[in-house]
């Protein structure tokens, strides 16, 4: 009995390279679908936590307008001296001071700080001209409520070295 001989003309892929090349291709779409999924959620997380900064401080902006209008009933006395310095009492973290002394009448530098958040206040800081009852906006801005304070320290190339060396 003489064995057939198998053919020179086969296919180069057998089946199991096909299967593997299809394998790859699932891994590769999970992979990418994954990746795809970290990214919307960690966007969706971003977009979150700006819109309760953004809630927060359209809140300090609207008790800024509130003081400011309270400044602007101040001016519109006929002594506003006494009801610009009673404006201290009425707010927490509000001071007014003297700014410069005019020969007719004082102008005073009132600075308000309006917390934002935990960790950021909105600073208002208003010079107010009692003589011509105008007041002008010289500050509004977001400030650190505490100060920074380095926690670690990061090794970096020559970092040890006093500045005698």
């Amino acid at each position: 009995m003489q064995r057939k001989k198998r053919p020179d003309s086969m296919p180069g892929f057998q089946i199991g390279t096909s299967y593997l090349l299809v394998i790859f291709i699932i891994l590769c779409l999970v992979t990418f679908a994954a990746l795809a999924l970290s990214g919307a959620l960690r966007d969706q997380s971003y977009s979150q936590a700006l819109a309760k900064h953004q809630t927060e401080y359209a809140a300090a902006g609207t008790q800024a307008s509130a003081l400011l209008a309270q400044i602007d009933e101040a001016l519109e006395t006929e002594t506003p001296e006494p009801a610009l310095e009673a404006l201290a009492g009425t707010v927490p973290a509000i001071s007014v001071s003297v700014e410069r002394q005019n020969a007719e009448s004082p102008v005073f530098e009132i600075t308000a700080l309006i917390p934002v958040s935990d960790s950021q206040n909105l600073q208002l800081t208003v010079s107010a001209d009692a003589a011509s009852h105008t007041r002008r906006i010289t500050a509004w801005r977001e400030t650190a409520a505490s100060g920074w304070e380095e926690k670690t320290t990061l090794p970096v190339l020559g970092s040890d070295r006093t500045a005698t060396d």
